[in-house]
């Protein structure tokens, strides 16, 4: 899949024809429970992010599917400090006639959500790295400038 393709259906799940995507993680997780996942982060901070309204963020940006079949929208899978991520989870380990409700209250759902937040975590950790890798380099060409000048 090229990141074109990963963009272009990251602007589909967010409703958005302009913004892309910081960066995102598409995996698999065998073991016990099977799923495979897309995660995005964006590119901007919601705004009661921004203003520390985080009882206005909106819950459940993640879709879940069972078996390929959407089973909710606005699924809330993660915690709330990361209910700005996006993204899609498929699980063929989740029935596929049971109410939110229980769902909601699954050991599957559980596991996934953990794993699932191991992941963003590692994404957000990288991401930041990588920032801070290109500010090193951006100052070290200052310097080097300066020196020749």
């Amino acid at each position: 899949i090229t990141d074109d393709e990963y963009k272009a259906f990251y602007k589909a799940i967010n409703k958005s024809e302009w913004e892309d995507p910081a960066y995102w993680s598409h995996f698999s997780a065998e073991g016990n429970i099977n799923f495979k996942s897309l995660v995005y982060l964006p590119s901007e901070t919601p705004q009661e992010l921004q203003n520390g309204n985080f009882d206005m963020l909106k819950k459940g940006m993640v879709k879940l599917y069972v078996r390929k079949v959407l089973i909710s929208d606005e699924f809330e899978l993660l915690p709330q400090y990361l209910s700005w991520v996006k993204g899609v989870v498929d699980s063929d380990d989740l029935p596929l006639n049971v109410n939110r409700e229980t769902l909601q209250e699954s050991k599957v759902i559980k596991i996934i959500g953990k794993k699932m937040v191991r992941k963003i975590l590692e994404m957000i950790k990288k991401l930041a790295t990588e920032s801070d890798n290109k500010q090193k380099e951006a100052i070290e060409k200052r310097e080097d400038r300066k020196r020749h000048v």
